[in-house]
Parts: structure tokens; C-alpha cells; sequence
């Protein structure tokens, strides 16, 4: 039976000690065991444990041997993080047994260096302590030789043996008798300058502790215990003479006292953290300021850099890149007929594909830009109409100069990160962190709950926006002012070139930015600052002469919302319509001539070529009766023209055309229950199936339209029903918005099926509308119903009267019409 003792308190262990020390609930003082007991060896030999508990615990001794500490064998590591240990293995040190061992005994018994040696020293064991950087070794006792005598002898040697050599003078070791019992543990303890010193019994004063650690290093201070916590504090000068005491002294038994050293858990206390934690309101915006200073000075250039590669495509595969060009020739598979295959047939695409009104004005765009005069250009025209395409792949089909920017992708972002990635998108814009957004602002409400002051950190999306433009124009510089130099030649031919002078002679070497969609009547949308931001963008790249600047609108007021930017521009406007039917028809033709040619190829091929002419023929004949309806709208010609090229005739594909745009405006205007604008936007389709085009001060007494006939129809404009000309600003004709449309609404207007449901809907509304109308009416009677015999509001209530009648008959002429379409 084992004694243990803990604090004042002591159990006794049973025949089962490890099970009574699980149960045994802990102390607040809790000392662990210093020694492996003979019931737990017995234990360990029954159950046949293969780790031995001296191998993990204590280290034991018999009478013939003697146990030493030697110091500085390895470096220590002071915490999880340090590398010097490992630093060491690699450049220096071996951290096997026997090289330690070895080491070992070169320091304890030298042949050299006028050390005494001693006969017949043998090293019995030998733990190393990585973590401390020390180890235990175990010497067996010589004859003629006392503990003491050999121990005394180990530590002149280890001395003297230090002191030869670079490396063991900056490293210097020692040995040091272990008098206590050493435990042998991998807690994450590390070494510390301070070490706590725990007495089982009565407790050292202070000259005996000095005393006692003193021989070990020097001492700082000693903070003897109290009475009440029997725990005393040793600060020492270095970490060796802690790690030293520690592993020396731990254990050691004076008179009724033990003695057990613990390192003091390090705590470190830098001063620059401490200072920013007790001084946030100065403190946080300086972060926050350094922060932000490292990621303009590091992300910056790499955002300039991917805006400069996604204008130039400096650096992406294409057909001027030379291992594509070894690819083509190798696999005889060119860029263009790749294009073919996808339906973008690139080559070629200038010369064909317009009719003659539209190539005078792509070359008139491409001689705006060469002339590199106020090249500021407006291309507008309804929707539809092919202005992309126009600009893109015709007028700019050679340029590799392009900034695309598309409006609509960045005004319909629902979310401010949403927004924030398609503007970066749209640009080039790399690397960009959108949740910043939603984090800033989160670091802004904390920094002004803190110091009551906002730190500015958090930027509205406007801000984000105009930044992102900001690096785009230094993009923008960078690429039109590549090649150049302020001078030019050497010596006395030297001559100064400004940069006006620069990008005035090199109109070529401007990128061309493209804004699409740009839209002066959406400023209803979240995002509508988008348009006045690209505006004054633009306005700079302009007056700086960095670019060429093409805006694609739909809108009449765009060149006057642009002044307001660039006032004293002079605007160059280019305004498209719908072709003509002789250009529509010739566009049409011309389009699956090149497409026969293109798969006849061959001239072994003459009988096809001839089926292909007397197809074409035979198209030609229905073509003026489909392209009637269609119109000259570019991209319904588009449609019609792949539908003829899938093996549809002119007037099948028209058919299916008008259904499918019919079906189109009943899910967008009809199907949905928007109130009145389902009765208006039916009232016009039926006008607009009889008439080419309605007159505005026609529309006007409409019982629909009355109360505000501007606004209703705005509304149908800008959801793309009707189109409205204006003159001098007001509204004047109100047609389709594409001619197909008046095809549309007359298949609606005459299929009976689909014409009763959607005019029974629009009755409904009308009798909802004038039983309003009468319940308003019947309100104001009853208030002048106290004043019917008074001169003065005859006249009111007779006016009342009439309108309520004529309301009355509106409702029964719907009811009847109801009635008549149920029968």
C-alpha cells in the first residue's frame, strides 16, 4: 500500500491505485505523482503494457548510480511556434539518442583539453528533454569513486569542455546533480524565466530559496509563499537556470517539505497591442487607414494590369497569338471557320450583311474615329434595330482597342455585391472582394459604438463605382500613351513631343469605349447613378483626348443629358431606323445567298448550286408578302432568316413569328393583374390592329386615358409595347414599338377564343372604373345634398347627375357586351 500525498489532505490508494485515481475526484491542489510505484509496475507487468511508465514518468535510481542534468544539449523551444530546435537538427545538431549520448560523454569525460579523465564511466540511461533542451543522463558509479567525488569531477569536465569551441562558447553546457525526482512529461509547459515553487508541508522563506536556486543562475526576484497559498515565485535572469532548477529540484524532499516546480505560464505582453487596445478611437482608424494603404499599393497595379489585358487581350488566345496560329495551320482549322461553325462568322462580316444606308454609316464611324476630332458618338435608335452589332461587328471588327460596357447588367443588380461584381466584371476589375461591402459596414456600426464616431472604412456602392472608373482612365492612359516618348531622336536632332501632340498623331493607339444600353429615362432603378457616373467618365477621357467614345442608346434625350457633362462638346449623333422593305428584302437575300455559297464551295458541286437557286427563287416569290408585317427591324430579320435557313417558307416562319411575339405580349401586358394598365395597354393593341399609328390628342378622351394619359403611356414605352414620337418634347404618334407588333395584336384582335377572354377582362375593368367613378360621384351628392334647394349648387349636382348617367351607361354597354360574349 502506497501513501500519496496531496495538500494536507491524503487518500489511500486501494489494490486497484489507477481505478482509485480516476474516481478520486481532484483538489484544488493537486500534485501529481513524482515516482513510479511498485503496485504500478506489478499492474503494468499483469496487463502486459508495452509502454514502460519510467519511459513516461519518473526516472529511477539505484545506490550504484548517479543521475545528472546537462543543459544546453538542444535549443529549448519556448513556445508551439518556435523553429530554433528544428533549425538546429538541420544545420547542426543530431536529435538522435545516440548522437546526444555521444556528446554526452565527449563533455563528462574528455581525453583532451586537460580535463581529468574518469576510468571506466558508463552511461546506464540517458532521457533527452526536447522541449527543455537538456537531458538526463544516468552514470554508473566507478570503483574507487563516491557519488559525490564523480558528480563533482562531471561537472569540472563539463565546464572546461565547454569553454573550446565557437559553437560551445556561444552554447555553453553544464551539469547539474538531479537531488530531486525528475517527472518526465509532454504537457504543452513551456519555458519560462519565472517558475512557481509548490511545498508539500511547511514552506522555505526566502534566504532559503536563494539559498537553494541561487547555484543555478542568477536571480531576479523571489516572491516567497503566504500562508494562505503555500506557493512561492522564482524570477530568474535567463531561461537556463530555470529550466535547470526545475528539472534539478522538482521532487526534492527537505526535512517534511517537497518541493514541486512548475514554469510560470507566459504570458507576453507586447506594447504596441497594448497600446492599441487601450486607445481604439486613434488606434482603429489607423489600422484601417494602413489597410487600406497596402491594398492600393498592392492590388492597384494588378487591377490595372488585368483592365489593360481585358481591353488589349494582350495576353488571351486569339488569332494573332503564333501558337495559335501553328495550331490552325497543324489541325487546318482556322479561327474564322470556328466562327462559322458557332454562328459567328467574323470574316467577311463588314462587307456583308448591311444594306447600303448602313455601310455609309459604318464608314462614316470608322472616319470619325481616324479623324480623331471630338470623337464623342452617339448611335441611337429604337430597340431592336441592330445598333450592337452595327458597332461591334462591323464598324470595330478590327480594333483590339475595346472597352464593352453594358448598362443594363449594371443598373439591374439587385444587391450592392452583386452590383460591385458585374462593374469589376464589366471592366477587367481583378482582384475585387464584394463582401467587403457587407463587412465594412459591420466594422463601421463597431467602430462607432466604440468611439462614438464613424471611421469612414464602409463605402457606398457610388463611391465603389467611381473608384473602380478611376482605375479604368489610369488603364486607359497607360494603353494610349504606350510607344510614347518625350523625345524623339538625339543630340542636336533631339526634339520634345507633348502627349497632346502624341494621341493627336496616333488616333489608333486609343481604346474605344463602348457604353450599350445607356438610358436617360430609367432613374426610377437603385442603381440609375450608373448613368451619370459613365457620363462624366467619359466627359474626362474626352477632355484628356485618351479615348474614343461610342454611347448606344434608345433614348431622344441623351445628347442633352450628356451636355450637362461635356458642355461645350459638340456631339456627332448617328440615328438608325428600320430598313426599308427594298433593303430588308435585299438584306434577307443576301444573307442566304452567302450561305449557299458557303456550302457549295466547290465547283463539282453545280447541280446543288442550281437546286439552291431555284429554292431561292421560289422563297423570293412569298418573300415581299412576309416581309410585310416583319418590317425592317435588324433583329426580327435576324429570326426570319434563321427560320428560312432551318427549312421553313417565308410565310411559315412568318406565322410562327407573329404567334410567338402574340404569346409574348399576352404574358408580358395581358396575363398579370396590373390594374388599369392591362384595359389601356388592350384598349391600344386593338386601335393599333386597325390603325397604322393612333394620335395622341385622339387618345386623350378615351375614358382610359383621361385622368393621365401621359403617364400610362410612358409606361407602355418603357416596357417596350408602343413607340412615341414627339414634337418639340410632346407626344404626338403612338405606333408598335416593332413593326411585327401590329401583326401581333391583329392575330390577337382576331382570334375569337383568345379576343373574348382578354376583352371580357378589359369590360371588367372598365365597369370596375366607372363604379368607382360613380361611388366618388355619390359621395359629393350626399354632402351638397344638405344645400339641393340653394341656387348656388344646382349646377353642381345637375353636373353631378350627367356623369353618373353617362358612368351608368358605360356599365351597361360593358355589361351587355359581357352578356353578348357569354351566349
Amino acid at each position: 500500500m502506497v501513501m500519496r500525498y496531496l495538500g494536507a489532505r491524503s487518500i489511500k490508494l486501494a489494490s486497484n491505485p489507477i481505478r482509485t485515481r480516476l474516481i478520486t475526484p481532484r483538489p484544488a491542489f493537486y500534485v501529481p505523482r513524482r515516482f513510479a510505484g511498485d503496485d504500478i509496475q506489478k499492474k503494468d507487468i499483469e496487463a502486459g503494457e508495452s509502454v514502460d511508465a519510467n519511459e513516461t514518468g519518473v526516472i529511477e535510481k539505484d545506490d550504484q548510480e548517479t543521475m545528472l542534468y546537462f543543459d544546453h544539449v538542444l535549443p529549448f523551444r519556448s513556445s508551439i511556434w518556435d523553429v530554433r530546435q528544428w533549425i538546429s537538427y538541420v544545420i547542426v545538431s543530431d536529435k538522435r539518442p545516440e548522437a546526444i549520448q555521444s556528446h554526452v560523454m565527449k563533455l563528462a569525460n574528455p581525453e583532451e583539453n586537460g580535463s581529468v579523465s574518469i576510468p571506466g564511466l558508463e552511461i546506464t540511461k540517458l532521457v533527452p528533454i526536447k522541449r527543455d533542451g537538456g537531458a538526463f543522463v544516468k552514470f554508473k558509479v566507478p570503483p574507487n569513486y563516491t557519488v559525490s567525488e564523480l558528480n563533482s569531477k562531471i561537472q569540472q569536465n563539463t565546464v572546461k569542455e565547454s569553454k573550446h569551441g565557437l559553437l560551445n562558447w556561444i552554447t555553453q553546457s553544464a551539469a547539474f546533480p538531479v537531488k530531486g525526482v525528475p517527472w518526465i512529461e509532454d504537457l504543452r509547459r513551456f519555458p519560462n524565466r519565472t517558475i512557481k515553487v509548490k511545498f508539500t508541508g511547511p514552506a522555505l522563506s526566502e534566504e532559503e530559496l536563494y539559498s537553494l536556486f541561487r547555484r543555478y543562475g542568477t536571480i531576479y526576484d523571489i516572491k516567497p509563499a503566504s500562508e494562505e497559498d503555500k506557493k512561492a515565485t522564482v524570477i530568474f535572469r535567463s531561461f537556463r537556470g530555470a529550466i535547470c532548477s526545475k528539472n534539478c529540484i522538482t521532487g526534492m524532499k527537505l526535512n517534511d517539505t517537497t518541493l514541486h516546480i512548475q514554469y510560470e505560464k507566459y504570458n507576453s505582453k507586447n506594447v504596441l497591442i497594448d497600446w492599441l487596445v487601450n486607445h481604439t478611437r486613434i488606434a482603429i482608424p489607423l489600422i484601417l487607414a494602413v489597410l487600406a494603404t497596402l491594398a492600393v499599393v498592392i492590388f492597384d497595379p494588378i487591377r490595372e494590369f488585368c483592365i489593360e489585358n481585358k481591353i488589349t487581350n494582350k495576353f488571351i488566345l486569339s488569332k494573332k497569338n503564333s501558337v495559335v496560329k501553328w495550331v490552325n495551320d497543324l489541325t487546318n482549322t482556322t479561327i474564322s471557320s470556328f466562327q462559322k461553325l458557332i454562328g459567328q462568322d467574323a470574316k467577311g462580316g463588314p462587307r456583308r450583311g448591311l444594306w447600303s444606308e448602313r455601310l455609309d454609316i459604318v464608314k462614316e464611324l470608322k472616319l470619325w474615329i481616324e479623324e480623331n476630332v471630338n470623337t464623342f458618338i452617339i448611335v441611337r435608335g429604337p430597340r431592336g434595330t441592330g445598333k450592337h452589332e452595327l458597332v461591334m461587328q462591323h464598324a470595330l471588327h478590327d480594333r483590339d482597342n475595346i472597352l464593352y460596357i453594358d448598362c443594363d447588367k449594371l443598373v439591374k443588380s439587385r444587391t450592392d455585391s452583386q452590383f460591385i461584381s458585374n462593374a469589376a466584371h464589366e471592366v477587367g476589375y481583378f482582384p475585387v472582394f464584394p463582401w467587403l461591402n457587407s463587412f465594412s459596414n459591420v466594422i463601421d456600426l463597431g467602430v462607432q459604438g466604440l468611439t462614438g464616431q464613424k471611421s469612414g472604412f464602409a463605402e457606398s456602392k457610388d463611391v465603389q463605382f467611381r473608384n473602380i472608373l478611376s482605375s479604368v482612365l489610369i488603364a486607359v492612359r497607360n494603353i494610349s500613351l504606350s510607344g510614347y516618348k518625350a523625345i524623339i531622336g538625339s543630340g542636336e536632332n533631339a526634339t520634345p513631343v507633348k502627349e497632346e501632340d502624341f494621341l493627336q498623331q496616333h488616333p489608333e493607339k486609343k481604346p474605344v469605349i463602348v457604353i450599350d444600353r445607356f438610358s436617360t429615362t430609367n432613374k426610377s432603378e437603385s442603381n440609375a447613378f450608373v448613368y451619370k457616373e459613365l457620363a462624366d467618365w467619359t466627359a474626362m477621357l474626352i477632355s484628356m483626348n485618351l479615348a474614343h467614345v461610342i454611347f448606344l442608346t434608345e433614348d431622344v434625350g441623351t445628347s442633352q443629358f450628356l451636355s450637362e457633362s461635356l458642355p461645350d462638346q459638340v456631339f456627332k449623333t448617328i440615328g438608325l431606323s428600320d430598313a426599308s422593305h427594298e433593303s430588308a428584302k435585299s438584306y434577307v437575300l443576301g444573307q442566304l445567298q452567302d450561305d449557299n455559297v458557303a456550302d457549295t464551295s466547290d465547283d463539282e458541286n453545280l447541280q446543288e448550286k442550281k437546286l439552291d437557286a431555284v429554292k431561292l427563287h421560289s422563297i423570293s416569290k412569298d418573300l415581299d408578302k412576309a416581309l410585310g408585317p416583319i418590317g425592317g427591324r435588324m433583329l426580327d430579320l435576324q429570326a426570319f432568316v434563321r427560320r428560312v435557313k432551318s427549312g421553313e417558307a417565308p410565310l411559315e416562319a412568318l406565322d410562327r413569328m407573329v404567334s410567338q411575339t402574340a404569346e409574348q405580349i399576352t404574358q408580358i401586358f395581358l396575363s398579370k393583374d396590373q390594374g388599369m394598365k392591362n384595359a389601356q395597354a388592350w384598349e391600344l393593341m386593338k386601335l393599333l390592329a386597325e390603325n397604322e399609328e393612333v394620335s395622341f390628342k385622339k387618345l386623350i378622351y378615351n375614358p382610359l386615358f383621361k385622368s393621365a394619359p401621359e403617364s400610362g403611356l410612358i409606361e407602355l414605352e418603357r416596357n417596350g409595347l408602343i413607340g412615341i414620337s414627339r414634337d418639340r418634347g410632346i407626344m404626338d404618334k403612338i405606333v408598335p414599338a416593332k413593326p411585327i407588333y401590329r401583326a401581333a395584336f391583329q392575330n390577337l384582335v382576331k382570334d375569337q377564343s383568345v379576343s373574348k377572354v382578354l376583352e371580357t377582362a378589359y369590360l371588367l375593368k372598365i365597369i370596375s372604373a366607372e363604379t368607382q367613378k360613380i361611388q366618388k360621384f355619390e359621395e359629393e351628392v350626399q354632402k351638397l345634398s344638405y344645400f339641393a334647394n340653394e341656387r348656388a349648387f344646382r349646377g353642381r349636382l345637375s353636373y353631378l347627375a350627367d356623369k353618373i348617367d353617362l358612368s351608368n351607361e358605360n356599365i351597361i354597354k360593358a355589361e351587355a357586351a359581357i352578356k353578348a360574349f357569354s351566349k
